[in-house]
Protein backbone atom coordinates (compact mmCIF):
# COMPACT_ATOMS: atom_id res chain seq x y z
CA UNK A 1 0.00 0.00 0.00
CA UNK A 2 2.74 2.69 -0.18
CA UNK A 3 1.07 4.39 -3.43
CA UNK A 4 -1.79 4.93 -1.42
CA UNK A 5 0.77 6.19 1.74
CA UNK A 6 2.63 8.25 -0.84
CA UNK A 7 -0.98 9.55 -2.20
CA UNK A 8 -2.10 10.64 0.82
CA UNK A 9 1.24 12.39 1.60
CA UNK A 10 1.43 14.21 -1.13
CA UNK A 11 -2.41 14.89 -1.28
CA UNK A 12 -2.32 16.48 2.14
CA UNK A 13 0.49 18.62 1.28
CA UNK A 14 -1.09 19.77 -2.30
CA UNK A 15 -4.48 20.57 -0.12
CA UNK A 16 -2.69 22.68 2.30
CA UNK A 17 -0.99 24.63 -0.97
CA UNK A 18 -4.36 24.57 -2.55
CA UNK A 19 -6.31 26.13 0.60
CA UNK A 20 -3.37 28.77 0.46
CA UNK A 21 -3.69 29.38 -3.67
CA UNK A 22 -7.39 29.89 -3.36
CA UNK A 23 -6.56 32.67 -0.77
CA UNK A 24 -4.61 33.97 -3.16
CA UNK A 25 -7.18 34.07 -6.18
CA UNK A 26 -9.27 35.80 -3.69
CA UNK A 27 -7.33 38.20 -2.71
CA UNK A 28 -7.20 39.03 -6.69
CA UNK A 29 -10.21 38.80 -6.90
CA UNK A 30 -10.87 41.23 -4.27
CA UNK A 31 -8.87 43.80 -5.22
CA UNK A 32 -9.11 43.38 -9.31
CA UNK A 33 -12.23 41.68 -9.91
CA UNK A 34 -12.82 40.54 -13.12
CA UNK A 35 -11.12 43.30 -14.96
CA UNK A 36 -8.35 44.47 -17.46
CA UNK A 37 -5.84 44.42 -14.81
CA UNK A 38 -6.83 40.73 -14.31
CA UNK A 39 -6.97 39.50 -17.70
CA UNK A 40 -3.21 41.04 -17.90
CA UNK A 41 -1.87 39.14 -14.97
CA UNK A 42 -3.46 35.90 -15.88
CA UNK A 43 -2.29 35.88 -18.97
CA UNK A 44 1.25 37.31 -18.10
CA UNK A 45 1.57 35.43 -15.49
CA UNK A 46 -0.10 31.89 -17.46
CA UNK A 47 3.86 31.48 -19.29
CA UNK A 48 6.14 30.85 -16.02
CA UNK A 49 2.94 29.17 -14.01
CA UNK A 50 2.40 26.65 -17.01
CA UNK A 51 6.16 26.31 -16.73
CA UNK A 52 5.84 25.42 -12.85
CA UNK A 53 3.13 22.79 -13.86
CA UNK A 54 4.98 21.44 -16.77
CA UNK A 55 8.25 20.79 -14.54
CA UNK A 56 6.63 20.64 -10.93
CA UNK A 57 3.75 18.45 -11.58
CA UNK A 58 5.01 15.25 -13.52
CA UNK A 59 7.07 16.48 -16.86
CA UNK A 60 10.64 16.74 -15.26
CA UNK A 61 9.69 13.98 -12.71
CA UNK A 62 8.65 11.55 -15.56
CA UNK A 63 12.25 11.65 -17.01
CA UNK A 64 14.56 12.64 -13.85
CA UNK A 65 12.82 9.67 -11.17
CA UNK A 66 13.64 6.51 -13.15
CA UNK A 67 17.29 7.49 -13.63
CA UNK A 68 17.72 8.96 -10.69
CA UNK A 69 16.69 6.10 -8.98
CA UNK A 70 18.90 3.90 -11.02
CA UNK A 71 21.82 5.95 -9.81
CA UNK A 72 20.96 5.87 -6.30
CA UNK A 73 20.11 2.04 -6.70
CA UNK A 74 23.97 1.69 -8.47
CA UNK A 75 25.36 3.91 -5.42
CA UNK A 76 25.93 7.08 -8.16
CA UNK A 77 23.84 9.69 -6.65
CA UNK A 78 26.09 12.28 -5.71
CA UNK A 79 27.85 11.83 -9.61
CA UNK A 80 24.28 11.94 -10.96
CA UNK A 81 23.00 14.89 -9.38
CA UNK A 82 25.91 16.75 -10.04
CA UNK A 83 25.70 16.48 -13.45
CA UNK A 84 22.34 17.02 -14.06
CA UNK A 85 22.23 19.46 -11.73
CA UNK A 86 24.74 21.99 -13.60
CA UNK A 87 23.03 20.66 -17.03
CA UNK A 88 19.86 22.06 -15.86
CA UNK A 89 20.64 25.14 -14.48
CA UNK A 90 22.16 26.36 -17.11
CA UNK A 91 19.43 25.64 -19.27
CA UNK A 92 16.70 27.03 -16.74
CA UNK A 93 18.44 30.55 -16.78
CA UNK A 94 18.86 30.90 -21.05
CA UNK A 95 15.23 29.79 -21.14
CA UNK A 96 14.69 32.87 -18.30
CA UNK A 97 16.52 34.95 -20.10
CA UNK A 98 14.73 34.35 -23.50
CA UNK A 99 11.83 34.50 -21.85
CA UNK A 100 12.53 38.29 -20.91
CA UNK A 101 13.91 39.47 -23.63
CA UNK A 102 10.94 38.11 -26.03
CA UNK A 103 8.05 39.33 -23.85
CA UNK A 104 5.83 41.32 -26.25
CA UNK A 105 5.68 39.09 -28.78
CA UNK A 106 5.33 36.48 -26.46
CA UNK A 107 2.36 38.25 -24.84
CA UNK A 108 1.25 38.69 -28.36
CA UNK A 109 0.97 35.39 -29.76
CA UNK A 110 -0.89 34.24 -26.66
CA UNK A 111 -3.46 37.11 -26.07
CA UNK A 112 -3.37 38.03 -30.14
CA UNK A 113 -7.16 39.17 -29.19
CA UNK A 114 -5.74 41.87 -27.02
CA UNK A 115 -3.64 43.40 -30.00
CA UNK A 116 -3.82 47.31 -29.56
CA UNK A 117 -5.37 47.80 -25.79
CA UNK A 118 -4.09 48.76 -22.90
CA UNK A 119 -4.59 45.22 -21.81
CA UNK A 120 -2.45 43.96 -23.89
CA UNK A 121 0.53 47.08 -22.53
CA UNK A 122 -0.02 46.13 -19.11
CA UNK A 123 0.47 42.12 -19.69
CA UNK A 124 4.07 42.90 -21.09
CA UNK A 125 5.21 44.79 -19.12
CA UNK A 126 4.34 42.46 -16.09
CA UNK A 127 5.81 39.66 -18.31
CA UNK A 128 9.10 41.00 -18.27
CA UNK A 129 9.17 40.52 -14.60
CA UNK A 130 7.13 37.30 -14.07
CA UNK A 131 9.55 35.47 -16.27
CA UNK A 132 12.27 35.34 -13.24
CA UNK A 133 9.77 32.89 -11.64
CA UNK A 134 10.94 30.31 -14.32
CA UNK A 135 14.64 30.37 -12.88
CA UNK A 136 12.39 29.42 -9.49
CA UNK A 137 10.61 27.44 -10.61
CA UNK A 138 13.48 25.14 -12.23
CA UNK A 139 15.32 24.93 -8.82
CA UNK A 140 11.98 24.06 -7.67
CA UNK A 141 11.05 21.04 -9.64
CA UNK A 142 14.17 19.62 -9.39
CA UNK A 143 14.01 19.51 -5.96
CA UNK A 144 10.96 17.92 -5.97
CA UNK A 145 12.21 15.24 -8.02
CA UNK A 146 15.04 14.40 -5.28
CA UNK A 147 12.69 14.62 -2.41
CA UNK A 148 10.19 12.58 -4.21
CA UNK A 149 12.43 9.53 -4.46
CA UNK A 150 13.35 9.64 -1.35
CA UNK A 151 10.00 8.75 -0.34
CA UNK A 152 9.20 12.49 1.07
CA UNK A 153 5.82 14.09 -0.24
CA UNK A 154 4.94 16.37 1.79
CA UNK A 155 7.68 19.49 1.03
CA UNK A 156 7.19 19.13 -2.57
CA UNK A 157 3.48 19.57 -2.42
CA UNK A 158 3.34 22.33 -0.08
CA UNK A 159 5.58 24.23 -1.05
CA UNK A 160 3.58 25.99 -3.88
CA UNK A 161 1.30 26.87 -0.68
CA UNK A 162 4.64 28.55 0.60
CA UNK A 163 3.98 30.71 -2.71
CA UNK A 164 0.54 31.19 -2.40
CA UNK A 165 0.84 32.94 1.33
CA UNK A 166 3.67 34.90 0.31
CA UNK A 167 1.82 36.03 -3.09
CA UNK A 168 -1.53 36.88 -0.73
CA UNK A 169 0.64 38.37 1.76
CA UNK A 170 2.12 41.06 -0.69
CA UNK A 171 -0.82 41.87 -1.73
CA UNK A 172 -2.47 42.76 1.25
CA UNK A 173 0.37 45.03 2.02
CA UNK A 174 1.18 46.52 -1.47
CA UNK A 175 -2.38 46.94 -3.62
CA UNK A 176 -4.00 49.70 -2.15
CA UNK A 177 -0.59 51.75 -2.34
CA UNK A 178 1.00 50.31 -5.65
CA UNK A 179 -1.75 48.67 -7.68
CA UNK A 180 -1.03 45.92 -10.23
CA UNK A 181 2.85 46.62 -8.65
CA UNK A 182 1.97 44.18 -6.03
CA UNK A 183 1.34 41.34 -7.98
CA UNK A 184 4.90 41.25 -9.52
CA UNK A 185 6.22 41.71 -6.51
CA UNK A 186 4.28 39.60 -4.66
CA UNK A 187 5.16 36.49 -7.65
CA UNK A 188 8.81 37.04 -6.92
CA UNK A 189 8.96 37.27 -3.29
CA UNK A 190 6.97 34.13 -3.32
CA UNK A 191 9.23 31.76 -5.69
CA UNK A 192 12.43 32.52 -3.55
CA UNK A 193 10.30 31.49 -0.73
CA UNK A 194 9.43 28.81 -2.21
CA UNK A 195 12.93 27.14 -3.73
CA UNK A 196 14.27 27.90 0.11
CA UNK A 197 11.49 25.79 1.82
CA UNK A 198 12.79 22.76 0.29
CA UNK A 199 16.63 23.34 1.73
CA UNK A 200 16.18 21.83 5.16
CA UNK A 201 14.67 18.70 3.92
CA UNK A 202 17.52 18.32 1.04
CA UNK A 203 19.88 18.96 3.97
CA UNK A 204 18.05 15.82 6.20
CA UNK A 205 18.28 13.60 3.20
CA UNK A 206 21.79 13.89 2.47
CA UNK A 207 21.39 15.34 -0.56
CA UNK A 208 24.74 17.00 -1.97
CA UNK A 209 24.95 19.31 -5.15
CA UNK A 210 28.35 18.93 -6.39
CA UNK A 211 28.53 21.23 -10.03
CA UNK A 212 29.89 19.17 -12.64
CA UNK A 213 29.74 20.51 -16.42
CA UNK A 214 29.89 17.00 -17.45
CA UNK A 215 27.76 16.10 -20.50
CA UNK A 216 27.95 12.36 -20.44
CA UNK A 217 25.57 9.92 -22.18
CA UNK A 218 23.64 9.81 -18.95
CA UNK A 219 22.45 13.04 -18.98
CA UNK A 220 22.15 12.55 -23.17
CA UNK A 221 19.50 10.40 -21.82
CA UNK A 222 17.77 12.57 -19.61
CA UNK A 223 17.51 14.97 -22.34
CA UNK A 224 16.44 12.10 -25.09
CA UNK A 225 13.62 11.74 -22.51
CA UNK A 226 13.17 15.19 -20.98
CA UNK A 227 11.90 16.44 -24.23
CA UNK A 228 9.57 14.75 -24.96
CA UNK A 229 8.51 14.26 -21.30
CA UNK A 230 8.52 17.94 -21.34
CA UNK A 231 6.45 18.03 -24.50
CA UNK A 232 3.75 15.96 -23.33
CA UNK A 233 3.24 17.91 -20.26
CA UNK A 234 3.55 20.74 -21.86
CA UNK A 235 1.04 19.97 -24.44
CA UNK A 236 -1.29 20.10 -21.55
CA UNK A 237 -0.76 23.17 -20.75
CA UNK A 238 -1.59 24.12 -24.16
CA UNK A 239 -5.09 23.71 -23.39
CA UNK A 240 -4.89 26.48 -21.28
CA UNK A 241 -3.59 28.50 -23.79
CA UNK A 242 -5.91 27.38 -26.37
CA UNK A 243 -8.60 28.99 -23.73
CA UNK A 244 -6.65 31.80 -23.95
CA UNK A 245 -6.18 33.09 -27.07
CA UNK A 246 -9.57 32.20 -28.17
CA UNK A 247 -10.77 33.89 -24.98
CA UNK A 248 -8.81 37.25 -25.90
CA UNK A 249 -11.23 37.46 -28.57
CA UNK A 250 -14.54 37.93 -25.83
CA UNK A 251 -15.24 40.69 -23.76
CA UNK A 252 -12.76 41.90 -20.99
CA UNK A 253 -13.43 39.38 -17.93
CA UNK A 254 -13.49 36.34 -19.92
CA UNK A 255 -9.86 35.27 -19.70
CA UNK A 256 -10.58 35.78 -15.49
CA UNK A 257 -13.74 33.93 -15.50
CA UNK A 258 -11.57 30.56 -17.42
CA UNK A 259 -8.77 31.26 -14.66
CA UNK A 260 -10.77 31.65 -11.54
CA UNK A 261 -12.70 28.47 -12.47
CA UNK A 262 -10.16 26.57 -13.99
CA UNK A 263 -8.48 26.93 -10.39
CA UNK A 264 -11.13 25.46 -8.65
CA UNK A 265 -11.27 22.60 -10.96
CA UNK A 266 -7.73 21.93 -10.47
CA UNK A 267 -8.76 21.11 -6.56
CA UNK A 268 -9.41 18.02 -7.02
CA UNK A 269 -7.38 17.55 -9.96
CA UNK A 270 -4.21 18.39 -8.33
CA UNK A 271 -4.62 16.68 -5.08
CA UNK A 272 -6.29 13.19 -6.05
CA UNK A 273 -4.82 13.21 -9.99
CA UNK A 274 -1.47 14.28 -9.39
CA UNK A 275 -0.90 12.78 -6.34
CA UNK A 276 -1.65 9.04 -7.59
CA UNK A 277 0.48 9.63 -10.80
CA UNK A 278 3.51 11.31 -9.06
CA UNK A 279 3.35 8.40 -6.52
CA UNK A 280 2.73 6.02 -9.31
CA UNK A 281 5.42 6.81 -11.45
CA UNK A 282 7.65 6.42 -7.89
CA UNK A 283 6.52 2.81 -7.34
CA UNK A 284 6.70 1.62 -11.07
CA UNK A 285 10.53 2.97 -11.37
CA UNK A 286 11.35 0.72 -8.55
CA UNK A 287 12.11 -3.46 -9.71
CA UNK A 288 9.72 -6.05 -8.19
CA UNK A 289 6.97 -3.67 -8.55
CA UNK A 290 3.35 -5.47 -10.16
CA UNK A 291 2.26 -2.91 -12.84
CA UNK A 292 -0.75 -4.24 -13.58
CA UNK A 293 -1.72 -4.57 -9.84
CA UNK A 294 -0.22 -1.12 -8.62
CA UNK A 295 -1.65 0.81 -12.15
CA UNK A 296 -4.75 -0.82 -11.44
CA UNK A 297 -5.20 0.08 -8.27
CA UNK A 298 -4.17 3.83 -9.04
CA UNK A 299 -7.36 3.53 -11.09
CA UNK A 300 -9.72 2.58 -8.70
CA UNK A 301 -8.32 5.07 -6.62
CA UNK A 302 -9.19 7.66 -8.76
CA UNK A 303 -12.44 6.52 -9.35
CA UNK A 304 -13.36 6.53 -5.72
CA UNK A 305 -12.10 10.31 -5.03
CA UNK A 306 -13.00 12.19 -8.61
CA UNK A 307 -16.41 10.61 -8.89
CA UNK A 308 -17.83 12.75 -6.10
CA UNK A 309 -15.96 15.48 -6.59
CA UNK A 310 -17.25 15.91 -9.84
CA UNK A 311 -20.26 15.43 -8.66
CA UNK A 312 -19.99 18.08 -6.00
CA UNK A 313 -18.48 20.94 -8.36
CA UNK A 314 -21.17 20.86 -10.56
CA UNK A 315 -24.43 20.68 -7.49
CA UNK A 316 -22.09 23.71 -5.22
CA UNK A 317 -20.62 25.42 -7.93
CA UNK A 318 -22.16 28.24 -7.78
CA UNK A 319 -21.99 28.25 -3.59
CA UNK A 320 -18.39 27.72 -3.98
CA UNK A 321 -17.87 30.57 -6.19
CA UNK A 322 -19.53 33.08 -4.11
CA UNK A 323 -17.93 31.47 -0.93
CA UNK A 324 -14.19 31.74 -2.16
CA UNK A 325 -14.65 35.20 -4.33
CA UNK A 326 -17.74 37.41 -4.49
CA UNK A 327 -16.60 40.05 -2.53
CA UNK A 328 -15.07 43.13 -2.94
CA UNK A 329 -14.28 44.07 -6.96
CA UNK A 330 -15.52 40.58 -8.41
CA UNK A 331 -19.60 41.02 -8.33
CA UNK A 332 -22.87 38.69 -8.50
CA UNK A 333 -22.61 38.77 -12.61
CA UNK A 334 -18.76 37.80 -11.97
CA UNK A 335 -19.66 34.86 -9.86
CA UNK A 336 -22.90 33.42 -11.74
CA UNK A 337 -20.53 33.24 -15.00
CA UNK A 338 -17.75 31.71 -13.38
CA UNK A 339 -19.77 29.18 -11.95
CA UNK A 340 -21.30 28.11 -14.96
CA UNK A 341 -18.04 27.45 -16.37
CA UNK A 342 -16.60 25.77 -13.28
CA UNK A 343 -19.36 23.25 -14.13
CA UNK A 344 -18.84 22.81 -17.35
CA UNK A 345 -14.88 22.13 -16.80
CA UNK A 346 -15.98 19.59 -14.27
CA UNK A 347 -17.75 17.87 -16.81
CA UNK A 348 -14.43 15.98 -17.73
CA UNK A 349 -12.57 15.79 -14.95
CA UNK A 350 -12.38 12.01 -14.40
CA UNK A 351 -11.17 11.24 -17.85
CA UNK A 352 -8.22 14.40 -17.68
CA UNK A 353 -7.46 12.52 -14.39
CA UNK A 354 -7.45 8.86 -15.51
CA UNK A 355 -5.33 10.26 -18.20
CA UNK A 356 -2.88 11.77 -16.16
CA UNK A 357 -2.22 8.54 -13.80
CA UNK A 358 -2.02 5.96 -17.09
CA UNK A 359 0.45 8.67 -18.60
CA UNK A 360 2.68 8.03 -15.95
CA UNK A 361 2.61 4.16 -16.19
CA UNK A 362 4.30 4.82 -19.76
CA UNK A 363 6.75 7.59 -18.42
CA UNK A 364 8.06 4.41 -15.82
CA UNK A 365 8.72 2.30 -19.20
CA UNK A 366 10.72 5.39 -20.06
CA UNK A 367 8.06 5.77 -23.10
CA UNK A 368 7.73 9.72 -23.34
CA UNK A 369 6.75 9.42 -26.49
CA UNK A 370 2.89 7.94 -26.62
CA UNK A 371 1.75 10.15 -24.14
CA UNK A 372 2.91 13.35 -26.09
CA UNK A 373 1.28 12.22 -29.46
CA UNK A 374 -1.67 11.60 -27.67
CA UNK A 375 -1.31 14.38 -25.71
CA UNK A 376 -0.93 16.29 -29.06
CA UNK A 377 -3.89 14.86 -30.32
CA UNK A 378 -6.16 15.87 -27.12
CA UNK A 379 -5.00 19.45 -27.11
CA UNK A 380 -5.63 19.67 -31.21
CA UNK A 381 -9.19 18.41 -30.58
CA UNK A 382 -9.65 20.76 -28.04
CA UNK A 383 -8.65 23.93 -30.42
CA UNK A 384 -10.93 22.58 -32.27
CA UNK A 385 -14.07 21.98 -30.09
CA UNK A 386 -13.30 24.78 -28.74
CA UNK A 387 -13.42 27.08 -31.27
CA UNK A 388 -16.83 25.58 -32.88
CA UNK A 389 -18.62 25.63 -30.04
CA UNK A 390 -17.51 28.94 -28.59
CA UNK A 391 -18.16 31.02 -32.05
CA UNK A 392 -20.08 29.17 -34.75
CA UNK A 393 -22.64 26.97 -32.61
CA UNK A 394 -22.82 30.69 -30.48
CA UNK A 395 -21.77 29.17 -27.22
CA UNK A 396 -19.06 31.64 -26.72
CA UNK A 397 -17.41 31.84 -23.46
CA UNK A 398 -19.11 27.70 -22.39
CA UNK A 399 -18.11 26.75 -25.07
CA UNK A 400 -14.67 26.52 -24.46
CA UNK A 401 -14.77 25.13 -21.16
CA UNK A 402 -16.90 22.35 -22.83
CA UNK A 403 -14.29 22.09 -25.98
CA UNK A 404 -11.51 20.84 -22.97
CA UNK A 405 -13.96 18.54 -21.11
CA UNK A 406 -14.32 16.77 -24.42
CA UNK A 407 -10.68 16.35 -25.88
CA UNK A 408 -9.96 14.99 -22.32
CA UNK A 409 -12.47 11.99 -23.42
CA UNK A 410 -10.50 12.32 -26.58
CA UNK A 411 -7.01 11.89 -24.88
CA UNK A 412 -7.97 8.91 -21.92
CA UNK A 413 -9.61 6.75 -24.78
CA UNK A 414 -6.19 6.89 -27.14
CA UNK A 415 -3.83 5.77 -24.57
CA UNK A 416 -6.05 3.29 -23.43
CA UNK A 417 -5.78 1.77 -27.23
CA UNK A 418 -2.14 1.98 -26.81
CA UNK A 419 -1.25 0.85 -23.07
CA UNK A 420 0.49 -2.45 -22.55
CA UNK A 421 0.17 -2.50 -18.61
CA UNK A 422 -3.25 -4.97 -17.83
CA UNK A 423 -5.56 -3.54 -16.31
CA UNK A 424 -8.14 -6.04 -13.73
CA UNK A 425 -11.55 -5.37 -15.47
CA UNK A 426 -13.53 -6.62 -13.20
CA UNK A 427 -12.44 -4.87 -9.79
CA UNK A 428 -12.22 -1.68 -11.37
CA UNK A 429 -15.77 -2.31 -13.07
CA UNK A 430 -16.97 -3.10 -9.20
CA UNK A 431 -15.52 -0.08 -8.29
CA UNK A 432 -16.52 2.21 -10.95
CA UNK A 433 -20.22 0.90 -10.36
CA UNK A 434 -20.18 1.44 -6.15
CA UNK A 435 -18.74 4.83 -6.85
CA UNK A 436 -21.08 5.76 -9.04
CA UNK A 437 -24.02 4.32 -7.09
CA UNK A 438 -22.27 6.39 -3.70
CA UNK A 439 -22.39 9.56 -5.61
CA UNK A 440 -25.76 9.59 -6.47
CA UNK A 441 -26.84 8.82 -2.83
CA UNK A 442 -24.78 11.80 -2.11
CA UNK A 443 -25.55 13.94 -5.15
CA UNK A 444 -29.42 13.41 -3.65
CA UNK A 445 -28.73 14.32 0.12
CA UNK A 446 -26.53 17.32 -1.30
CA UNK A 447 -29.88 18.57 -3.06
CA UNK A 448 -31.78 18.24 -0.64
CA UNK A 449 -29.37 20.15 1.60
CA UNK A 450 -29.83 22.83 -0.52
CA UNK A 451 -33.17 23.32 -1.00
CA UNK A 452 -33.83 23.37 2.78
CA UNK A 453 -30.96 26.00 3.58
CA UNK A 454 -30.00 29.67 2.77
CA UNK A 455 -26.86 31.19 2.50
CA UNK A 456 -23.83 29.94 0.86
CA UNK A 457 -21.78 29.55 3.66
CA UNK A 458 -24.71 27.13 4.96
CA UNK A 459 -25.16 25.19 2.33
CA UNK A 460 -21.26 24.10 1.51
CA UNK A 461 -20.86 23.90 5.62
CA UNK A 462 -23.32 21.05 5.59
CA UNK A 463 -22.96 19.71 2.43
CA UNK A 464 -19.42 19.00 2.12
CA UNK A 465 -18.95 16.79 5.53
CA UNK A 466 -22.51 15.50 5.86
CA UNK A 467 -21.94 14.57 1.54
CA UNK A 468 -18.44 13.17 2.09
CA UNK A 469 -19.43 10.82 4.96
CA UNK A 470 -22.70 9.94 3.31
CA UNK A 471 -20.86 8.90 0.20
CA UNK A 472 -18.19 6.92 2.45
CA UNK A 473 -21.19 4.87 4.37
CA UNK A 474 -22.72 3.97 1.00
CA UNK A 475 -19.24 2.71 0.11
CA UNK A 476 -19.06 0.59 3.08
CA UNK A 477 -22.37 -1.31 3.07
CA UNK A 478 -21.61 -1.60 -0.80
CA UNK A 479 -18.34 -3.41 0.75
CA UNK A 480 -16.29 -1.82 -1.85
CA UNK A 481 -12.65 -3.52 -0.65
CA UNK A 482 -10.30 -0.21 -1.71
CA UNK A 483 -12.23 2.16 0.24
CA UNK A 484 -12.27 -0.35 3.41
CA UNK A 485 -8.65 -1.12 3.27
CA UNK A 486 -8.03 2.69 3.49
CA UNK A 487 -10.42 2.89 6.66
CA UNK A 488 -8.82 0.04 7.94
CA UNK A 489 -4.99 1.37 7.84
CA UNK A 490 -6.44 4.75 9.04
CA UNK A 491 -8.21 3.58 12.12
CA UNK A 492 -4.93 1.00 12.82
CA UNK A 493 -2.61 4.40 12.58
CA UNK A 494 -4.98 6.15 14.79
CA UNK A 495 -4.81 3.23 17.62
CA UNK A 496 -1.09 2.62 17.04
CA UNK A 497 0.39 6.12 15.85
Amino acid sequence: MKLVRFAISFALGTLISRVLGFLRDAGVAYYFGASHISDAFFVAFRIPNSFRRLLGEGGFNAAFVPLYTRAVEEGREKEFLGKVFSFYLLINALVTFLGVVLSEYIVSLLAPGLRGTETLDLAVFMARFLFLYLLLVGLSALFMGVLNVKGRFFVPAVSQGIFNAAFLITLMILSDSYGHVALIVGVIAGGILQVLVYLPSLVSAGVVFRPSLVFDGEVKLLVRRLVPALGGFGVNQLSLFIDTILASFLKTGAISYLYYANRLYQLPFGIVSVGVANSLLSLLSKSGINRNLETTRAFRLVLLLIIPASAGLIILSEEIVRVIYQRGNFSEEDARITATVLSIYSVGLLFSSLQKVLSAEFFSRGDTKTPVKISLISVLSEGVFGFFLAFPLGLGLYGLPLGTALSFLVGFSLLMVKKEVRIERRSLASTLLKSSVASLGMSLLVLWIKSSSEGAVQILALSVPVGALFYFLILFLLREDLALGLFKRFVKKGLNP
